[in-house]
């Protein structure tokens, strides 16, 4: 390089790193049901990860195929997309890195819509159609526990407690700090069924395990209550 010219070396740099970050990415997915089945007319939001202004966050929606197209990412940046319904939430999410300026990565899965719950907290088991609710967060017994599965009227009352099959349905192993989904929101670790020996025992199933064990009625400790329903 000429004498004189060397200073040129930084503005050309300079200029060529804004030109790149200037072309935005791009991220192309698919929702589906538990069945694989295209799901469209959701909300799909993207949060970036570390915020920037202008690309903290974006919101498009599936069409009638499923697939969903976000044009306007920072480039080479992480993401975390959910989906929203107009009348439920998913604990869907995925995070994803996204590709290069000016080019569009996809999904290599789609994302898989398992549970949603309502705005009066019901919670959709997609895959065995049941209902469900979380009782409070609290160590619970299995008497209270029941009274509060008999008393509780939301959405329509009809609730009861699960049977350990039931509850074993929403065992997921690895899933979450809990091997449950996070749309519960408890700190749970074990829950109550509605099954019991006579009036000393009942069953509990044990999220940190996936077993079942009897214990005394009057045990509260890390118990929890979740009432359960048929869909009306």
């Amino acid at each position: 390089m000429k004498k004189g010219t060397s200073w040129l070396v930084p503005i050309l740099i300079a200029i060529f790193m804004i030109a790149g970050c200037g072309k935005k990415s791009g991220l192309e997915g698919k929702i589906v049901d538990y069945k694989g089945q295209p799901l469209s007319g959701l909300n799909v939001i993207a949060h970036q990860v570390q915020p920037i202004e202008g690309y903290a966050e974006f919101e498009t929606a599936t069409g009638q195929d499923g697939k969903f197209l976000f044009k306007d990412f920072y480039p080479s940046s992480d993401y975390v997309i959910s989906v929203r319904h107009k009348d439920w939430r998913s604990d869907a999410v995925a995070q994803v890195t996204a590709g290069p300026g000016g080019k569009t990565i996809k999904l290599k899965e789609p994302i898989r819509i398992l549970f949603a719950v309502s705005g009066d907290g019901v919670i959709t088991d997609f895959t065995s159609g049941l209902e469900w609710m979380g009782g409070p967060d609290e160590d619970t017994n299995w008497d209270a526990a029941q009274a509060w599965c008999l008393n509780l009227s939301v959405a329509g009352g009809g609730w009861r407690m699960p049977t350990r099959t039931e509850l074993n349905t929403l065992y997921n192993n690895g899933f979450g700090k809990r091997n449950l989904t996070s749309i519960f929101k408890k700190t749970v670790w074990g829950v109550w069924s509605g099954e019991h020996l006579n009036n000393e025992k009942a069953c509990d199933f044990d999220f940190t395990t996936g077993l079942e064990a009897w214990r005394l009625r009057t045990t509260a400790d890390y118990e929890r209550a979740f009432a359960v329903r048929s869909p009306k």
